[in-house]
């Protein structure tokens, strides 16, 4: 049964299950002069026909226009499906460049370099992550042609006016998109009500980085804004954002007082232990531990 909400006039929040670690993704069904999807979801074919299932709903013949918040698969993956039916896809040039790497190999190579360079972590325990990714890899496809959005521009969604907002931190090129109008703001991965994304890593003026001061960064901004409401890429909208932002924030910042820093960050998110633990869960673990540590030495 299609799960499908109106949020605001006219704009309607999907939930729909995704075959990754999470339980669903939010897609916002924006109807009106504009019909536009913002984030698509994996490119399977049961995300694709509950989409075509929300449009035939809420009255979309043919969608115009696909916002991507980010390039991850359970928010970019099918994009391309919507681009060959005639939308144009709409993504920041900087996550667009990820998005490329991710779907023409180079990433893993890229992640092979990071995780022993990095990370400290040893040769035994790659394939089982680069296995991870190389599957997820097959759950999105990357369109022949992408118009590039940026920081402060504006885009008509429905019949609503968005502004663009910078949001890095899970990606380093993640953009939430602001209804200033009616105070809602569409967060993606980047403002969650259950969880805090775990931060990217990129290459930053010739080094390699976390995402956790720049999503730290992108908290304040977000909390700026005179935001009603809200709507996130997983969970249920929420009305305080801006406590939980505050909240998101203290707990970096215990989480990283916490820390005991060990010889490496693999040896940090093993625990010590001798028992090897699911290459995924270790993946997400050792993007953590290293935000943490960016953040205590830049702390001092």
């Amino acid at each position: 049964m299609l799960d499908i909400k109106e949020v605001a006039q006219n704009v309607y929040m999907l939930k729909i299950p995704v075959p990754i670690n999470v339980d669903a993704v939010n897609l916002y069904l924006f109807a009106g002069e504009v019909p536009t999807l913002l984030d698509a979801g994996t490119n399977t074919p049961d995300v694709i026909e509950a989409v075509h299932e929300g449009m035939k709903k809420v009255g979309i013949k043919k969608l115009e226009q696909v916002l991507v918040t980010h390039w991850h698969v359970d928010h970019a993956g099918a994009a391309n499906t919507f681009a060959q039916e005639g939308a144009q896809v709409y993504v920041s040039s900087r996550d667009h460049h990820e998005w490329a790497s991710f779907v023409h190999g180079q990433a893993f190579s890229r992640l092979n370099d990071w995780a022993t360079q990095e990370w400290g972590v040893p040769e035994i325990e790659i394939p089982g992550m680069l296995k991870i990714s190389k599957r997820l890899q097959h759950l999105t496809a990357l369109p022949n042609q992408v118009t590039f959005i940026e920081p402060e521009q504006t885009i008509m969604a429905g019949n609503d006016l968005l502004r663009i907002i910078s949001t890095p931190g899970h990606t380093a090129g993640h953009l939430s998109f602001y209804n200033e109008k009616d105070g809602l703001l569409f967060s993606g991965d980047m403002l969650l009500p259950d969880e805090i994304p775990y931060p990217g890593i990129w290459q930053e003026e010739g080094r390699v980085v976390s995402g956790m001061p720049s999503y730290l960064e992108s908290l304040k901004n977000i909390a700026a804004l005179q935001t009603k409401v809200y709507l996130p890429g997983h969970g249920l909208p929420g009305e305080n954002l801006i406590e939980r932002c505050l909240e998101i924030k203290e707990q970096l910042y215990q989480q990283m007082t916490e820390h005991c820093p060990a010889d490496t960050v693999y040896l940090s998110a093993s625990n010590y232990g001798d028992q090897r633990i699911h290459p995924g869960v270790l993946f997400v673990k050792l993007h953590y531990i290293y935000g943490w540590e960016q953040l205590k030495r830049e702390a001092g």
